[in-house]
């Protein structure tokens, strides 16, 4: 046999002269098919008549995570952390290399424009910057 018929559960929207004269009536009809009847004040929803089972069940639980992860999924994440964390430490270095060689080759143009004593300026730049540079 097939499952009983459950009755379609409607929304409907009534003004509130309306739902005062239909009261009892949406009340039975609220309890024996689930209707749902929205109080509008000026055509803006202020209350509902709704089944008393949605309102007094307890709301469900959130789902909860998974109380254990498993080794192995915990193993790949690992890897995969170490594997970004290599990656980045390359292209960390790969940038450090390449702004040391633009630094040296602007001190080096630097030290040709203006070489040691000739400008007081660039003089106290190459005692402040001494420990970056690689070649003095």
């Amino acid at each position: 046999m097939g499952e009983p018929a459950m009755p379609i559960r409607r929304r409907i929207e009534l003004s509130v002269a309306e739902t005062r004269l239909r009261f009892q009536q949406l009340v039975r009809l609220t309890g024996l098919t689930g209707q749902v009847t929205v109080v509008a004040d000026g055509g803006r929803p202020i209350a509902a008549i709704v089944p008393a089972r949605d309102v007094l069940e307890p709301p469900p639980d959130p789902p909860r995570p998974a109380a254990e992860v498993s080794a192995e999924a915990r193993a790949g994440w690992l890897r995969r952390i170490e594997k970004v964390r290599e990656d980045v430490r390359r292209q960390h270095a790969g940038r450090i290399r390449e702004l040391s060689h633009a630094l040296d080759e602007a001190w080096q143009l630097l030290d040709q424009l203006h070489p040691h004593g000739t400008d007081r300026h660039v003089d106290t730049l190459r005692a402040a910057h001494g420990d970056l540079r690689r070649s003095q």
